[in-house]
């Protein structure tokens, strides 16, 4: 964990980005573990935690038709957190997460305990991952953490720069 938010934080400083976060099944840890790194402050702007359905709705105002056609912890849901991020927090990177850390929810035999979805937006795109971890639900969570700070640094490194 401790090489990725340092190399995610050397690289959006590098860089002169922003981050912003809306964080449903990682609870703000992602957010928590890049405050360890001396720099966070120049990089990341804010996490919202919307781990209840009604604060996804209430505060970020995903619909509710979308989270009861799709489930709180989908591809859809998690894809419009990202976007709903971009109106709430001014950053240069938005990046969302949900999924399911221990059973119950949206648990099913195509979405099984430990399925992740990633929602990132750079430069107007949206970039989007699932995973699926083992494990405790901590060690869903840290792993998914990881998984996100990885994606993070990929769609920088990877996405074209700007013409001046």
């Amino acid at each position: 964990m401790r090489r990725s938010t340092n190399a995610l934080i050397k690289l959006f400083k590098e860089k002169k980005l922003r981050l912003a976060l809306a964080e449903s099944m990682t609870c703000g840890l992602a957010a928590h573990q890049l405050s360890t790194v001396i720099g966070t402050s120049d990089v990341l702007m804010g996490s919202i935690v919307c781990y209840h359905p009604e604060v996804k709705t209430c505060l970020l105002g995903v619909s509710r038709k979308l989270i009861e056609k799709h489930s709180a912890e989908s591809a859809a849901v998690t894809d419009m957190l990202a976007r709903k991020l971009v109106r709430l927090i001014e950053s240069d990177v938005h990046a969302a997460v949900t999924g399911l850390a221990s059973p119950g929810s949206s648990e099913s035999k195509a979405k099984p305990v430990g399925t992740v979805f990633f929602s990132v937006i750079w430069k107007g795109k949206l970039h989007r991952q699932r995973k699926l971890f083992r494990g405790t639900p901590t060690t869903v969570r840290k792993k998914a953490c990881n998984a996100l700070y990885e994606m993070l640094i990929d769609v920088v490194k990877n996405s074209p720069e700007k013409k001046r």
